[in-house]
């Protein structure tokens, strides 16, 4: 009994973790709001929102093999439903939500960084079980799922309102806190060791977040007045082969002729 109190507190009971999980919580429920009670899904990317759901989905597998404690069942169930219902709104909007929506300016490549997580999980866990290939993958994956939706963010910087700033702090504050919250496990749980590839992609997902904002700030990037067509010349002109790499030209296209 002593020890499963103890597991309770350090894994549970952390002030990193509750911060962080309290970040992540409060992050979908500005989407959720924004969403279903404003009906506004303007610049909201659902690539984001569906690679969050393949990380989720991939990451939980365990909710139907292991009981660690009841919050941490419930987080589960709530993250992964959550992910599907807003998929499932922005992919068959409804009511005020369809005029808003604009599936053309969401030209980010999905494939651009599920390809690279799923080699970079296999060769970490070449001797590992499917259920760490799986959670890893879903660590690798989230540092960038977020990409889709700073891409619209930066190409449309002037017709961003606060919400989507917020929802991206939250998740920046969620991995923040979650990093030192791993490394807090590590030094007082007896079961949990040092595992360098969260670190390394928890704050990969930190830098991911803060450095095109402190781009953004500084007006590095082309600023006010700023529309999808010039900053989109400006990055072919100084990285054509990444930029190509990185969106669908043909959704591109369609969403400048708009």
């Amino acid at each position: 009994i002593e020890t499963s109190c103890t597991f309770i507190q350090t894994a549970m009971l952390n002030a990193f973790r509750i911060i962080g999980d309290t970040s992540r919580n409060l992050s979908i429920l500005i989407m959720l709001y924004r969403l279903r009670c404003k009906g506004d899904g303007s610049n909201v990317s659902l690539k984001t929102q569906q690679l969050y759901c393949l990380v989720y989905v991939t990451r939980y597998l365990d909710l139907w093999t292991s009981f660690y404690s009841t919050y941490n069942s419930i987080m589960k169930i709530a993250y992964i439903t959550s992910a599907l219902y807003i998929c499932h709104m922005l992919h068959i909007p409804s009511g005020n939500l369809r005029s808003s929506v604009n599936p053309s300016g969401d030209v980010f490549k999905r494939s651009f960084v599920i390809v690279p997580s799923l080699i970079i999980a296999f060769l970490c866990t070449k001797n590992d079980s499917f259920y760490v290939f799986c959670w890893t993958f879903s660590i690798v994956l989230e540092s960038v799922a977020i990409a889709p939706q700073l891409h619209i963010i930066y190409r449309k910087r002037c017709d961003v309102d606060g919400g989507l700033k917020a929802y991206c702090l939250f998740q920046f504050c969620h991995r923040f806190f979650y990093v030192f919250n791993w490394v807090y496990r590590s030094k007082t749980d007896a079961i949990y060791h040092h595992n360098f590839v969260v670190y390394f992609f928890g704050v990969l997902h930190c830098l991911v977040i803060l450095v095109p904002w402190i781009l953004h700030y500084l007006k590095i990037y082309p600023h006010e007045g700023a529309v999808a067509s010039n900053l989109r010349d400006t990055t072919i002109e100084s990285g054509p082969l990444i930029y190509n790499l990185m969106v669908d030209s043909d959704e591109e296209r369609r969403g400048t002729e708009l």
